[in-house]
Order: C-alpha cells, then structure tokens, then sequence
C-alpha cells in the first residue's frame, strides 16, 4: 500500500492509500483543503478543528444533493423504461386486444398533454 503525505490547512498528514489511488487522494485533499481555505476567510478567529467540521458537514451536504439526484434521475429512467416498455410493439405473431390500443394510445395523449402543458 502506498504511503503519501497531505497537507490539508496547517498540518501535514502521511497516509496510506490504495494502490493507483495517490493521484485521487491528492486531489481529494486539496479539496478539502480549498474548502478549508474558504471557510478560514469567512471566520478567520475559528479554531481548524471546529473549520474542519464544517468542511465535514459542507462535504456531506454536498453528497446527499448528490444523491438525491441521483436517485431522481434514476426514477425517471424507471418511468421512461415503463412508458417504453408500454409502447412497445407486440412480439411477431401476438395480437394486442383493441381495449388496450386504445387505453395505451391514452396514456401517451395524456403524456403528451402534461409535456406540452408544462412547458
């Protein structure tokens, strides 16, 4: 495991990463330090550690947005795949009744109208 030195504020720390992560490590740490720097400006008498707290909680803030994101972006996958999996043509030699032509042509006019009205 290879061992690297950071410098995060003031202090100087020798750590040991995964091999082939040195690179990824520096520059988490020199976000960390950035963010670090930011906050020191903005409260220049706070002690590093209770500003090392803040970058904590800052981080954190930023990887739940993320998260929810995510978790948004693949909920609407999941809508996407059902509305195409619902528009999909038959397999070769299958008959859909016309009861659900018509209820699938439904859904894709409601659709459309929610898109259009929305914009």
């Amino acid at each position: 495991m290879p061992q690297i030195s950071i410098r995060i504020g003031s202090r100087s720390y020798d750590l040991a990463c995964g091999d082939g992560q040195e690179d990824r490590t520096h520059a988490l740490a020199a976000e960390v330090d950035a963010c670090l720097t930011e906050l020191r400006i903005q409260m220049p008498n706070a002690p590093e550690a209770k500003l090392l707290v803040f970058v904590a909680l800052m981080m954190a803030d930023r990887v739940q947005e993320a998260q929810r994101e995510v978790a948004t972006v693949q909920a609407e996958l999941a809508e996407a795949r059902a509305a195409i999996e619902a528009d999909a043509p038959p397999p070769v030699g299958e008959t859909i009744p016309v009861e659900e032509l018509f209820s699938r042509l439904e859904n894709r006019i409601d659709t459309i109208a929610r898109k259009v009205a929305a914009a």
